[in-house]
Order: C-alpha cells, then sequence, then structure tokens
C-alpha cells in the first residue's frame, strides 16, 4: 500500500512539473537576416507544413505553449488564437536572454504606425478580437506608433500603449504603415503618360481598383510575401501592384518630396461637386466641394477620379481630403496662382525654358543654375509650367528641385550677382511695351536667374531664395542686359552651332584634347562654362565637352 502511494506521489509531482512546463511562455525567433523585411513565423491549424495558416508573427512574439504535438511542431496559443508552431522556431526567455543578450532588441517586434489618411476618420478601435463588432480595448489615434506582432489575412495583432498601459489587441492591417525610410513610395514610371494598376489582391486575375497616375504618393502597408507584389495604400485606397509594375514605385524614403520628377495632374471643380469615400455612393460618408476648387488627381477609377483637395502644398501625401469625384465635374486648373517654387538644379547647366511643353518647342531663355522661380501648374507630362511675371513657359522636371514646403532643402547652388549700371526699370514681361514696373537705382546688386533674348530675369532682394508660401513679395522682374554688368556665365547660358559638325573635345585644347562628339550646324547647346577661347557645353544628348567659342552664336 504504502508503495502504491509512493508511485501516485510521484505522478502527480510528474504531472505538476509537465503542467508547469506546458503553460510557460515561448518566444517567435526566425533567425532573420533581413532587417527591412524579416520573416514571420506561420500560426497554423494543423500540426504540418500542408496546414492552413491562421497568421503570421514575427520575431519576439510570445506564446502560450499547450505542449509539443510532434517533433516538428508545438501546440501555441497567442491574442486568443490557437494552432501550431514549427518548434525549432520556439525560444524560452532564457535562451533569448543567452543568444541575444540582455540589452538586445529581441521582443520589441516590428515597428509601425497608425496612418488614417485618407481613411474618413481620425481614430480607431483597438480590438479583443478580429471583428468589427469585437469588445474594445482603447482607441488610437494617428500617427501613434505601435509594435507589429503579427498579421491575420487583413488584421494586425499589435502591442499599443493605453492609458499608460501595454496593450495586446486587433486593428484593421491597412490602417497601418511601415515606418521611417520605408513609409512611403511614389509611382514614377518610365513614360510620362504610364498607369500602374492597383489590384484588389496579389493576382492577375483579381480586380482593377485604380489606374495610378504617376506622381502619385503611397504608403507600403504590411502583408504576406506574395512573390514580387507590393501591397500600398493610396489615400484611404489599399491593395496590391503587380511584380511587372513594382519597378514604378520610388523609395523616397526621408529625402524631399522634389527628388521625383513627376507629380499628379491639377485639376479644378466647374461647380459644386461631391467628393466621396466611396465612389458615387452616398450611403458612405461625402462631402461638397465648391467650385473652382484645386485638386490632384491621383488615379482613375472608371468614370471618377481618386483625388486630394490641394493642401499643405502639391505633391504631399499626408495632408487634405482624399475621395473620389466625377472627372466630367473636373478641369484643368486655370490659375495665374504658385502652387511651389522651381529650382533650377542640374549641376552647373542652365535649365532651358520651353513656350510648350515639347523637347522641340522654341526655346523663350534660359535659366541660370541654382534660379528659382514660381510653378503654377503640374502637367501630366515631364514638364512643369511656370511663370515669371506675366512670362509662361515649361522647363524639364528632371533638371529641377521642387520646393513645396518650407521645410524642403534648396540645392545649394546659388545664382550669380551683377551691378545695375544706371538707374533702370524692373519690368513684368520682357519687352519695352510694358510700361510699369519697379525702379531700380544705379549701382544696385541682383541676383542673375535667367536670360531671355535681349533681357535679364533678377532678383533684387538680400538674397537668391524665394518664399515657397509666397507670403513675401518675390521682388524679381526683367531688365535690359545692356543696363547690367554681368558675368558672362550668367548671360551665355545657351548657344547655336554656326559651323558643321564641330569638334567636341574632353578637354580645352585642339592637340591634347580628344574629339568625344561632333556638334551640327544649328544644334543648340546648353553652356555650362563661358570662355574667349573654350567653352563648356552640354548636347541635347547630355554629352559634355569642349567647343571653341568662335563656334558658337549665344542666344
Amino acid at each position: 500500500m504504502k508503495k502504491t502511494w509512493t508511485l501516485i506521489l510521484a505522478l502527480v509531482m510528474l504531472l505538476s512539473m509537465t503542467a508547469a512546463g506546458v503553460c510557460e511562455s515561448l518566444f517567435v525567433d526566425n533567425r532573420e537576416t533581413d532587417k527591412i523585411y524579416p520573416e514571420r513565423l506561420n500560426l497554423r491549424a494543423e500540426p504540418s507544413k500542408n496546414g492552413a495558416i491562421l497568421g503570421l508573427y514575427y520575431t519576439g512574439a510570445e506564446v502560450e505553449n499547450l505542449g509539443a504535438e510532434n517533433e516538428e511542431y508545438t501546440k501555441v496559443r497567442i491574442g486568443g488564437m490557437t494552432g501550431y508552431m514549427a518548434t525549432e522556431y520556439l525560444i524560452t526567455q532564457e535562451e533569448a536572454v543567452r543568444r541575444y543578450g540582455e540589452d538586445s532588441t529581441f521582443g520589441e517586434y516590428r515597428a509601425a504606425e497608425v496612418d488614417l489618411t485618407g481613411m474618413w476618420m481620425s481614430s480607431l478601435p483597438l480590438l479583443e478580437d478580429t471583428d468589427a463588432q469585437a469588445k474594445q480595448l482603447g482607441q488610437l489615434e494617428s500617427g501613434a506608433s505601435v509594435a507589429l506582432v503579427g498579421v491575420l489575412d487583413d488584421w494586425a495583432y499589435i502591442a499599443a500603449q493605453v492609458d499608460g498601459q501595454k496593450t495586446f489587441g486587433y486593428v484593421p492591417l491597412n490602417c497601418l504603415t511601415d515606418v521611417g525610410e520605408l513609409k512611403v513610395c511614389v509611382i514614377a514610371g518610365a513614360k510620362a503618360d504610364s498607369r500602374t494598376i492597383l489590384y484588389s489582391a496579389p493576382n492577375s486575375r483579381a480586380d482593377e481598383i485604380l489606374s495610378l497616375k504617376n506622381g502619385t504618393a503611397c504608403f507600403n502597408l504590411f502583408g504576406r510575401k506574395e512573390g514580387e507584389w507590393r501591397r500600398v495604400r493610396v489615400g484611404g485606397v489599399s491593395g496590391w501592384i503587380k511584380y511587372t509594375q513594382t519597378g514604378s514605385l520610388f523609395a523616397l524614403g526621408d529625402q524631399p518630396r522634389s527628388v521625383v520628377p513627376y507629380y499628379p495632374l491639377l485639376m479644378q471643380t466647374k461647380n459644386d461637386v461631391l467628393l466621396y469615400s466611396a465612389a458615387g455612393e452616398k450611403a458612405q460618408p461625402y462631402m461638397t466641394l465648391g467650385k473652382d476648387m484645386k485638386v490632384e488627381v491621383l488615379a482613375e477609377c472608371g468614370e471618377y477620379g481618386y483625388v486630394r483637395t490641394l493642401e499643405g502644398g502639391a505633391g504631399a501625401y499626408d495632408c487634405g481630403d482624399f475621395g473620389y469625384v466625377k472627372l466630367s465635374e473636373l478641369t484643368l486648373a486655370q490659375t495665374g496662382e504658385s502652387i511651389g517654387v522651381a529650382q533650377a538644379d542640374n549641376d552647373d547647366v542652365p535649365v532651358v525654358m520651353l513656350k510648350t511643353p515639347d523637347v522641340n518647342a522654341e526655346a523663350l531663355g534660359a535659366l541660370c543654375p541654382g534660379a528659382q522661380v514660381r510653378i503654377i501648374e503640374y502637367t501630366q507630362t515631364d514638364y512643369v509650367q511656370v511663370a515669371l511675371g506675366e512670362l509662361r513657359g515649361y522647363i524639364p522636371k528632371n533638371e529641377i528641385r521642387v520646393l513645396t514646403l518650407g521645410g524642403e532643402k534648396a540645392s545649394a547652388k546659388i545664382p550669380q550677382r551683377a551691378t545695375t549700371l544706371r538707374e533702370t526699370t524692373m519690368k513684368n514681361s520682357p519687352s519695352d511695351v510694358t510700361k510699369d514696373g519697379t525702379p531700380v537705382a544705379a549701382g544696385e546688386k541682383v541676383y542673375m536667374l535667367g536670360k531671355f533674348g535681349e533681357w535679364a530675369f533678377v532678383r533684387a532682394a538680400g538674397n537668391a531664395g524665394l518664399d515657397v508660401t509666397g507670403t513675401l513679395p518675390d521682388c524679381t522682374g526683367f531688365v535690359r542686359l545692356e543696363d547690367l554688368s554681368a558675368p558672362a556665365g550668367t548671360t551665355h547660358l545657351t548657344a547655336f552651332v554656326n559651323t558643321d559638325k564641330v569638334n567636341l573635345r574632353s578637354r580645352a585644347s585642339s592637340t591634347e584634347g580628344g574629339i568625344i562628339g561632333k556638334a551640327r550646324t544649328g544644334k543648340r547647346l546648353r553652356v555650362a562654362d563661358y570662355g574667349k577661347s573654350w567653352s563648356i557645353v552640354v548636347t541635347p544628348e547630355g554629352k559634355r565637352g569642349y567647343i571653341m567659342t568662335k563656334y558658337l552664336d549665344f542666344e
């Protein structure tokens, strides 16, 4: 009898020890090497590789150990979900400390941000379960930093601070964006009129949600890795971009918006129109836009355009109201107002201003390197329209730096100074017909912004940069070149070749400079540096070299 009780006691102790071990916490350790796109561990419905995937969890996710099912899988519980995880990727807290050290970032999951831009709401509930009707654990504001623990279809399991305490719960996956340099990308296809399709699912047979335009900014979202498909959100619309078009995504990172040459097409409303959160659906939230309100067309969806109201500077991705407007109720924006500043930023090469947005169009003149002018329209071409007083023209997007917000960094290149030789008048257009103007005293220093025939476009102010907000006067205008003492480098910006097959050389020497090309008669060249004997020029094809100055007729 004593022996029997001894066996029973031993069995009870063994069961107690086993229970203690079974209920212990384990931690996901994916042992990934890619810190930008880290691996995730599958939670499966069955203890095998063929089991349906219930969710995917990042390194550091804490699970409740419910016991080993077989040699390969352990039964676990996490976030109210029960399933099976590969045992080899689960470790104890002690093992985590031994492997990574006490001061490691192990257990911090993946950084994410609640971003409700374009979602027609300013906060969202943290839920106990993957059900919109589930118990609310707290409320998260847009911009809140959270930790992404796992992904369950269209839901995210996260850790967030609620009333000062770390709380685990669920939010819709499309309300979470990546952070820092990985957060924003911009559609920038190879051609100005190219379209990038946003699909409802990561496969070619899925519905097409939107046809995205160049210049549209997207938030990078989390989701399963489906080949090279990318999950993004435009305003409040989320979807997938096909692997063959992911090359159209330019990772903006922490760079200024101006590094991307394309901007959305600017249009305006013909009359009072409705801005829908869902195309044509009055049962969903909507608002009224007034007549002549300017919007950026980000994408097209049948007879509707997906737009952003123009606030916060053109090309912004975190300002304005997003929604659907009928394309028939929009027209191209007709305005002389500034919607940003363009700075000539093509190294030391001047930027040619054209009469129309075409490479073969008539040249009106050229801007000096570093010169800033006002933008009045972003065209859906490779050009942006600018205004120099009353003069309108087009300059290439890939040769400028666009400044639309006060915090964007301008190029370090500053236009050269010139001095007025006599008292003159700064006019709004390069013409003697213009009578009104601003008097400029003799001997006053001005910045040379560009040359337009016999006229110079100048800024008569204490600095060369324009006020991006447009609240301060520009102090710019046209004066006759003969009234200025200006550096030759600012008055010889473009030139035509006057002799056929002139040699383009690698150095300013007929004997030591190797021939790297030839220029035909009438070819327009941009002048990077003017010299009495030799000038540095750049051909339309982008080839740079030296040409004897006597073979050039300067515009």
